[in-house]
């Protein structure tokens, strides 16, 4: 074998070598960054809770809240009392981030105060922004799933969303904590990526290549277990973050864990906010029974209020009924049509993390 052979074998051998160490150290550096960016969800700004979970609750109710809607997590507190959900062994958090730069409505001070004085306030270490719900959503489901683990079940909502209480503990009793009833919701399928720029849920080929998104729950109102939320809180650990947190949590990580979905009953769920003032208008005027279990706020911070109150009240009075012939959705007229998945303009903020 000649010198320029034996050179040429050597160099090669050292370029691969390079190459693989390079890739490697690549590797390395890109997982440890997906580490730390994926484990963010973990850290809590505020987490003084006086929520126990020692007496195996029938579920814990985790709920998505801006940092600024005081008037909505009151109006939740009020349509709930802590004394009413302990009677029924359920306990409620709100989840948080740290506030932005831009809000100048509320301070940190008064979040503290808050959290004093209902134990109740889960907060991150992440700013609030729509991008970041990711993480929102992961930190409680990690903080329930470990805390509240002896719980039958978690319920996830959001802070506008309107959902009759006792409707839904009736119906959580008769749920077995069996695989099939692991994760029950609202479905979405078939649903597409938004690629114009203009629109608020724009996503890039860059961010997600693929034409359709896989079927996921919406993320109003959803029912899971504490052993599903705790393997998808981990799973997400090893995945590029996705930031629309409805998609990449019950769609994209349930996906991958090959976990099966569930779709609530027909007649539970409402879309829009105006059938759920007709149904509510029904209970109070007509003594109408509603049937259906949630819906949209539609900016209204005290539906939630009125709609359990009437319902409760109906159940006290037992001067209710179910009109068998009554179809609320031909009876109630929606002024215009909308989504779950709705549109809206981009709106970037820059205080992410």
């Amino acid at each position: 074998m000649t010198k320029k052979v034996v050179a040429f074998i050597l160099i090669a051998l050292l370029s691969l070598v390079v190459w693989v160490y390079r890739s490697s150290n690549f590797e390395y550096n890109n997982t440890i960054v997906l580490i730390k960016q994926n484990t963010l969800f973990k850290h809590a700004l505020i987490n003084r809770l006086n929520t126990t979970c020692d007496r195996h609750p029938l579920f814990v109710i985790i709920v998505t809240s801006y940092v600024g809607h005081v008037e909505l997590r009151s109006a939740h507190r009020r349509s709930m009392p802590i004394e009413y959900l302990a009677a029924h062994n359920v306990t409620r958090v709100f989840l948080l981030a740290k506030i932005p730069g831009n809000e100048r409505y509320i301070t940190q001070e008064a979040i503290n105060d808050e959290s004093n004085t209902f134990g109740d306030i889960l907060q991150g270490q992440f700013y609030e922004n729509y991008r970041n719900l990711t993480y929102k959503h992961l930190m409680g489901l990690q903080w329930a799933s470990t805390t509240c683990s002896t719980a039958s079940f978690i319920l996830k909502v959001d802070d506008d969303t309107v959902f009759n209480f006792d409707q839904t503990y009736e119906y959580i009793k008769t749920l077995s904590t069996n695989k099939s009833n692991s994760l029950i919701g609202y479905i979405l399928n078939n649903t597409q990526p938004r690629r114009n720029s203009e629109n608020k849920w724009f996503v890039t080929y860059e961010e997600y290549p693929r034409s359709v998104y896989p079927q996921y729950l919406s993320g109003w109102y959803y029912i899971i277990t504490p052993e599903t939320a705790r393997i998808i809180s981990q799973e997400a650990t090893y995945h590029p973050y996705f930031w629309i947190d409805d998609i990449f949590v019950t769609g994209l990580l349930t996906e991958s864990l090959g976990l099966k979905l569930k779709q609530l009953p027909s007649n539970y769920w409402l879309e829009y906010y105006e059938l759920l003032e007709c149904c509510l208008r029904d209970m109070i005027k007509k003594s109408i029974v509603c049937d259906y279990t949630v819906g949209p706020n539609g900016g209204r911070n005290n539906l939630i209020v009125e709609f359990n109150e009437a319902y409760r009240n109906c159940q006290k009075w037992s001067n209710c009924t179910r009109a068998n012939d009554y179809n609320l959705k031909k009876e109630c007229v929606v002024s215009r049509e909308r989504t779950i998945f709705s549109d809206g303009k981009a709106i970037i903020d820059h205080e992410i993390l």
